[in-house]
Formats: structure tokens, sequence, C-alpha cells
């Protein structure tokens, strides 16, 4: 590949969606069945609507849409795509690297990635892709980072694009 066409290839966006507020589990563990089943309450539902609509008014398409396996994760997915792909690289016990794989394995010219998961693994991959720096990164629940790629010709460039929650968005 040359600099002239490492330069004119598209940006590539990724978005770390956190899953929206869900339903609490008395006694469950992260990950384990009864959790997996959780859903979004009232309030999840409503906020994860409202972040969809943000994406949609202001990603470019195409998009694809990978969510975790979880049952509020699916959910929180469903509002921007009603078929979202489900990988279980994305569980509630994933670790960053599994996460980061998704997005390694991405084709740069497929479009937009939107990436629905779980803190705090979420927050600190999102926050490793971007900077290189490996801590903690708190995402509020429906919240998200939008980071994205370019190529130039001194290399691969990231940068962040926003960083959104759904109490920014109003009502």
């Amino acid at each position: 590949m040359t600099l002239t066409s490492l330069s004119n290839m598209p940006n590539f966006h990724v978005i770390f969606w956190r899953h929206a507020e869900a339903e609490d589990a008395a006694g469950s563990a992260q990950g384990d069945e009864v959790d997996l089943r959780r859903n979004l309450t009232k309030q999840g539902r409503r906020d994860a609507a409202q972040v969809a609509g943000w994406i949609k008014s202001q990603l470019p398409k195409p998009w694809t849409v990978i969510s975790s396996p979880a049952q509020r994760a699916r959910q929180t997915a469903q509002h921007l795509n009603d078929y979202p792909v489900i990988d279980p690289r994305l569980r509630p016990e994933s670790s960053m690297e599994e996460l980061l794989s998704v997005v390694s394995e991405f084709p740069r010219e497929g479009g937009a990635l939107v990436l629905v998961g779980h803190q705090p693994i979420l927050g600190r991959a999102g926050l490793y892709w971007i900077t290189g720096c490996d801590q903690q990164f708190s995402l509020r629940k429906s919240g998200l980072l939008w980071a994205v790629e370019r190529s130039r010709e001194v290399g691969i460039q990231r940068s962040l694009r926003a960083c959104v929650s759904p109490d920014l968005l109003g009502d």
C-alpha cells in the first residue's frame, strides 16, 4: 500500500457503548446465567433509545452493531439495529484483549463499528484503543466513547470524537 493510498482510505469510526440501566438480580455474579438474563429497566429503554437516536443522527453509514450476549446489552443494541451481531468476546467477564480483538479483526473498509458491552472493561478498552493508556475509564450506563482512526502519511492516528451520556442529550 502506498502513502497516497493510505491517506485516501476512509476514516474508521468505533463506538464503545455501555449497555443501558438493567434490572437488579440479587445474588447473581457478573457473567452467570441470572446476570446474563437481566432486562433493561423502563429508564434503561428510554436512555438506550435516546442514545441510539443520537448515534443514528451522527454516525456515518454503513455501520455494524456487535453486542455482548447479555440480554441487557442486546436490548440496548436493538435500539440501533434490530439484529445486532452477538459476540461472546464482549461478555461481562471478557478481557480487554478479547474485546479489542473484535475491533482489530473488523475490516477497515467495512464502515463504522458499534460495540455494546459492559463496564469496567468497555471503558478501559476504549481508552486504550484511543490513547494506548491502560487505565480504568468509567462510562455511565448507556454512555459511549466514539473514536476515529485515520490513516495518514505519518501512520495511523486515533482521536476521540465524542464522549456522551444520556443525561447530556436532554429529553
